[in-house]
């Protein structure tokens, strides 16, 4: 996430819906991801346990909305950014998979 701008690096104007969708799908993914710390999961977790609970603090689902959307963003800027960057691009179609998929890969030469 582009921490100048609050925005996704090329993020067109008039494309609110497919950015959040995007959003989405980054938080799920990173939410999977093992290098995200325990305590910044919980963030999307809180923010749909506050979806959930009849109680708002406003009247109808504008809070929600922006409990949702400003959580999401918080939870981005706190992941790792090169975590994000590296499935921003896998979205993209520039990177090869995550790092983490290798790790338990031996890299050993064969004697015989």
């Amino acid at each position: 996430m582009n921490n100048q701008q609050g925005q996704f690096p090329g993020r067109s104007k008039g494309h609110f819906l497919t950015d959040f969708f995007k959003k989405f799908r980054l938080v799920f993914l990173l939410m999977q991801d093992p290098r995200v710390a325990v305590w910044i999961k919980a963030i999307p977790v809180f923010c749909l346990v506050y979806l959930i609970v009849p109680t708002d603090f406003l009247f109808g689902p504008i809070d929600d909305a922006v409990v949702i959307y400003f959580g999401m963003d918080l939870f981005l800027s706190l992941c790792p950014p090169e975590v994000v960057k590296e499935y921003q691009g896998q979205e993209e179609g520039k990177t090869t998979p995550a790092a983490h998929d290798t790790e338990d890969v031996v890299d050993v030469k064969f004697k015989e």
